[in-house]
Parts: structure tokens; C-alpha cells; sequence
């Protein structure tokens, strides 16, 4: 349909004439609306889109210097509306406005001459080439752009409420679904059209809007790397493989995992004590069987967090038992690792007033956090992740020799290069068998500088429900770290020799296993016997094939029996998606175990005493009377 100049739904003082005849060539689908407001302005965003109802509609809002026509909003799909546009430009840019959508903008700039005319000429290409759903058209006199918005989960117009659940209402039970896999028995068949090339950067890259706003390589590392730039996320996401074709979706998916870590659409459970929950019958996880710092750690300058007990007054978030699926809660720290008592809701609010020494009740990390193409996959990856981090403290800690893996029985083509490009630096390359009660293959890759003193060593780690690729991700980590130039102080590391409390964060660990002094503490699980890499893990793959039945449940249920085998029985799954993630038929997910050992970084952080497994690990091994928190572990 046409839109005629009296048919604009905006007072004609607010619109002067000159307007009207420029949106006269305007047309929008039969049926839908459209509506027309000089800057941004909430309230009547807000009012036009609910007067469109289920009806397509297309939102047009006048600035100084350019005009933007829609996104056209259409029901039932994942198109944005002009509160997601705005929501995206404020943070593309970190507007200083961007946790006060209601503030009526206007750019800055004088008026444009001919942008009326500009504005009547483009606008009548659009009946040439309508707006898809989503789209948006850029006018301004430095030209014209469409541009595809997608629905963001924060949008003041279009996002759900996060509904209230209090420990009296808990959410309804889990529903697990059949996904049959493709030749990867922990991928879901349909999950593959996303690794198509471009399908992934048609969808989601765009320089203005995002939510991704680049997509980029880099041309100077060994291999094809791949970085991508989504402002929500905490960090880029990274990739590494042997095409940039190959990176450049596996980049992107990484980003939206490292959006996952804040409870966007998660509702918190807030102020209350595990003592106050268990006498209210509410099913929850005991703070303790997540691990406990000593008195020293809490009371270490260098500390920041805190010792819990019953009676410890924290904010909870709800899973769900992968036994029995009904909901428990957990600490909000354990589900969602980005939580931050100075801000709870406000996600924003920690970025915005800057990263000032920061006090949690728990330090966590991304250990754990997964994505994937159904909850299910993203359950099982969390659950093949934890293993690794657990399998590799465990080993650490021990630090009694592991069986190594004669790189002769490697047959996969990439990972003998990825070999070879270390070893060309200097190092002799260490492929460790670090599986431990957790039976899922996990290898330590530890490169031993045999050219230089400094740096001395370098570690990574692996895992998955094939050894080859379980061994191929933990290479392509080491190779990252052992050609990355060394951009920084070896006097502080050094300090952190001598003292261990000054590890802090995670790069102080890989900084301080560089050090010719710690090597021996690395080399530690040397020694072990030479074994082929299908010695080191007998029947696998086939374990995991046989016991999926061409369905990633049928896997996640095979991990997750291997979990109780190891006396680690309860598993509590945190759904971490948001409305993002979903819209592009993804999940997140991160599963909580109690009793597992956590990967923390900082040595006042480290979670080690109540972890009977960890106890029973130590027994008769160096570390057995040591106290905790033992020696800072080189995981990068």
C-alpha cells in the first residue's frame, strides 16, 4: 500500500509538510502500519507498536542528518523492532545514554539540506525492493544503507519480562528432546547449517547494528584466526583453523557463548541463606559442595571473595537435576559467572563504572559455559569441558607422571602440522593422557622450550567424545600460546615466583610456567609410559557412537552416566540462552557438579578443600599435606 501523506500517523505540527511529501512514495505490505517520529522517543514507539498488534510495522524516526526507515517488524519472526535498533546502535558505540532508553534523542548536527529530496528518491526505490523482514534503510547525504536487525533480549519495546520465580513458584520440570546427530555424535545434524560459509555473517555481521559488528582475521598468526566483535559479549570470540572460511562462523559462536555468562533472561532469587531455603523445603545445592576457600584465602589482602555458611545471604538462580529434571536452585555466582553483587540486574552497570577490584562470594570462570544447537548439545559440551578442567587440576595437583602419546600414532593431517609448527619454535611437545575417574578423553598438551630458557613451558588441554579431536583442540590452543610474542614483564612473574600470591588472574599462571624456575613443577607429570593414541583411549570413538544411537540425548546420558561412575551423581543444568541465542536456533548452557573441582584463576581464589574426589586424588602424592591452596596451576 501506499502511504498517503494524511494517512501518517504523526500531528501534522510535528511533521512538517516538507516530510510528508518526502515518505509519499513510501509503501508498506497490505495490512500492516506504519509510524513516523522526529528523533527517538520511547513512549511513542512504544504506543505505535502496540497499536500495530500482530500486524507488520514499519517505524520511521527523522534526525537532523538522516532518516531510518523500519526495521520492519513482522511477527513470528526474529526481526527487530526500532527499540532493538536503538538498543544496538547505543551499544555498538557505548552511548553514554544506553541504560536510559526513555531519554528522547536527536544527533547533534545541523539540518542537512535536500535531505527531503534524498529522502523522496530513496524511498521510491523501495518499491523496486521492499524491506525484508528486519531490514532497515539508512538515508543520509553520505548515501544510503539497508541494514538487517534482529531482536535483542534487552529491547524496551519487544523483549519479555524475566518472569518472577520465587523459591515458592520454581519453574516446571526439564523436557529433554531426541536431536539426531550427523557423523559427530555430539552434534546435532541441524546445527551444521550454521558452519555453512557466510550463513552465519549474512545473518548477524553488520558494522552498525550488529549484534556482530565485525568479523575479522588475522593475518599474522600461523594459521587461520578469526575474531569477532559482539558488544554484549564480555570478550571477542576466537577460532583457529585451517581456513578462515572454516573460523569465521566457529568466531562468531564463540562470541555469543561469552554473552551467556550474565543471567539476562534468568530470574534471581535475591537475599536469601541456604539455611532459610532448606527450612522452606526448597530444593537447592548446598554452597559448600562446590568447593570452600580456607580462612587464609578470605582473609588474604588478595582476595576477593568470601567465606559461605548456612547462614551467608547470596542470590540464587534455578536448573534443573539432569537426574530427575525438576528445578533446585543454586548460587547465582555458580550458574552465571558474570554475576555481580555491586549491580545484580544491571548488566551494564559494571562496564559502565569501570572494573574496580570486584567481591564475590565465588570466583568462577567460563569453565563450563557451552553452545550449542539445542539445549542437549550444549548440556553434553559443558559436561565435556568440566571433565578436561577437572581431569587437568586433578593431574596437576598429583603431579605424578601421566602416560604420554607417541606422536608417530598420530594420523589426523592438521594436528601433525600444528605439531610441526611448535616444534619449529623450539619446543618439544608433551601429549599427555590426563583422563582420570571422569573416563571421557582429555590430553595435556605441554610444550617444553628445548632451544631457550625462557620461556620454559607452555600448557593446554583437550577434550571430546573423539581423542583426535579432543587432541587437535588442545594443539590448536598450544600453538596459539607458543607463537604469541611475549608482551610482557618477566620481573613480575618473578615476583610471583617467590610469592604466589600475586597470581591474580588467569594470564599470571601461563606467565608464571614460562619462568625457567617453575619448569620442574610443570615436568612433574613426565615419565609416564609411551602409548599410541588409540592405546591411550581404547574404543573410542565407538564408546560414544554406540551409546548415542544417532541421538545427542543418547550422548549427553552416556556422559552423564560416566559422571556417576565417578561418584559425582548430581549434575544441575543452568539454562543460560537468551533471546538471541535462541532466535538463531542456539543454546547455552552450563552444568554445575557439585564436588567437581573448579577451574579459578588468582591463588586467593582457588576452591579446593571439601572436594573429596580431590582428597582421594592426593592421597600418597607430594601434595597429600600441603595446605591448600597448593601451587598455582598453569591452565591458561
Amino acid at each position: 500500500m501506499t502511504v498517503a501523506p494524511d494517512a501518517l500517523p504523526v500531528p501534522h505540527e510535528a511533521l512538517p509538510e516538507e516530510w510528508r511529501w518526502a515518505l509519499e512514495p513510501l509503501r508498506v505490505p497490505a495490512g500492516g502500519s506504519v509510524s513516523v517520529t522526529v528523533g527517538w522517543q520511547l513512549d511513542r514507539e512504544r504506543e505505535q507498536l502496540l497499536a500495530a498488534g500482530d500486524r507488520e510495522h514499519l517505524s520511521i524516526r527523522i534526525h537532523e542528518d538522516e532518516v531510518l526507515v523500519g526495521p520492519l517488524r513482522v511477527p513470528g519472526t526474529d526481526s527487530g523492532c526500532a527499540g532493538c535498533a536503538e538498543v544496538r546502535t547505543r551499544v555498538a558505540v557505548q552511548h553514554p545514554l544506553m541504560g536510559d532508553l526513555g531519554a528522547a534523542t536527536a544527533r547533534v548536527a545541523p539540518r542537512r539540506p535536500f535531505l527531503p529530496e534524498l529522502v523522496r528518491a530513496a524511498v521510491a526505490q523501495l518499491a523496486e525492493r521492499p524491506l525484508l523482514p528486519g531490514e532497515l534503510y539508512a538515508i543520509g547525504d553520505r548515501g544510503v544503507r539497508r541494514h538487517r536487525v534482529v531482536r535483542h533480549f534487552d529491547c524496551p519495546l519487544c523483549a519479555p519480562k524475566v518472569p518472577d520465580r520465587p523459591p515458592h513458584a520454581p519453574p516446571p520440570p526439564l523436557v529433554l528432546h531426541e536431536r539426531p546427530t550427523g557423523d559427530n555424535p555430539g552434534r546435532a545434524a541441524e546445527g551444521s547449517r550454521l558452519l555453512r560459509r557466510d550463513a552465519l555473517r549474512r545473518r548477524v555481521v553488520d558494522p552498525r547494528f550488529g549484534p556482530v559488528l565485525a568479523a575479522q582475521r588475522e593475518h599474522l598468526a600461523p594459521f587461520a584466526m578469526s575474531m569477532a566483535v559482539l558488544p554484549d559479549a564480555i570478550a571477542m570470540g576466537y577460532a583457529r583453523e585451517s581456513s578462515f572460511a572454516a573460523a569465521d562462523p566457529i568466531a562468531i559462536l564463540e562470541a555469543y557463548e561469552r554473552m551467556s555468562g550474565f543471567p539476562y533472561q534468568a530470574p534471581v532469587v535475591a537475599d536469601l541463606t541456604h539455611a532459610e531455603l532448606v527450612a522452606a523445603g526448597v530444593e537447592t545445592v548446598a554452597p559448600a559442595a562446590f568447593g570452600e576457600y580456607t580462612q587464609e584465602q578470605a582473609a588474604h589482602p588478595a582476595a576477593r571473595i568470601a567465606q559461605v555458611t548456612e547462614t551467608t545471604r547470596m542470590d540464587w538462580v534455578w536448573g534443573h537435576d539432569l537426574d530427575t529434571r525438576q528445578p533446585a536452585l543454586i548460587p547465582a555466582e555458580i550458574g552465571f559467572y558474570q554475576y555481580d553483587y555491586r549491580y545484580r540486574g544491571d548488566h551494564r552497570g559494571a562496564r559502565r563504572h569501570g572494573a574496580a577490584p570486584r567481591q564475590h562470594l565465588y570466583q568462577e570462570s567460563s569453565s563450563g559455559c557451552a553452545l550449542g544447537s539445542s539445549l542437549e548439545e550444549a548440556a553434553l559440551h559443558s559436561l565435556l569441558e568440566l571433565a578436561e578442567r577437572d581431569a587437568f587440576l586433578l593431574s596437576f595437583h598429583r603431579a605424578a607422571p601421566l602416560p604420554e602419546i607417541v606422536h608417530a600414532s598420530i594420523d589426523d593431517r592438521v594436528s601433525r602440522r600444528l605439531l610441526e609448527l611448535i616444534e619449529s619454535r623450539g619446543f618439544r611437545v608433551h601429549l599427555l593422557r590426563a583422563t582420570q575417574d571422569i573416563d571421557v578423553p582429555v590430553v595435556w598438551a605441554l610444550a617444553v622450550n628445548g632451544r631457550e630458557v625462557f620461556p620454559a613451558t607452555f600448557t593446554a588441554a583437550g577434550s571430546g567424545l573423539d581423542p583426535r579431536s579432543a587432541l587437535r583442540g588442545a594443539l590448536w590452543e598450544l600453538g596459539q600460546i607458543v607463537t604469541d610474542p611475549l608482551g610482557w614483564d618477566r620481573a613480575e612473574a618473578e615476583r610471583m615466583l617467590e610469592d604466589p600470591w600475586l597470581v591474580d588472574e588467569l594470564d599470571h599462571h601461563i606467565r608464571l610456567y614460562a619462568l625457567p624456575e617453575a619448569r620442574e613443577r610443570a615436568t612433574a607429570v613426565l615419565g609416564g609410559p609411551r602409548v599410541a593414541l588409540d592405546e591411550a583411549f581404547p574404543d573410542w570413538p565407538g564408546r560414544a557412537v554406540r551409546a548415542a544411537r544417532g541421538e545427542v540425548r543418547g550422548a549427553l546420558d552416556f556422559v552423564r552416566g560416566l559422571y556417576a561412575q565417578a561418584g559425582l551423581d548430581r549434575i544441575v543444568l543452568v539454562d543460560q540462552s537468551t533471546r538471541d541465542h535462541t532466535d538463531l536456533g542456539l543454546a547455552a548452557a552450563k552444568a554445575t557438579v557439585p564436588g567437581i573441582v573448579p577451574m579459578c584463576f588468582g591463588h586467593a581464589q582457588q576452591r579446593l578443600t571439601g572436594l573429596p574426589r580431590l582428597t582421594a586424588a592426593l592421597a600418597g602424592t607430594p601434595s597429600e599435606h600441603r595446605p591448600v591452596p597448593y601451587d598455582p596451576h598453569p591452565f591458561p
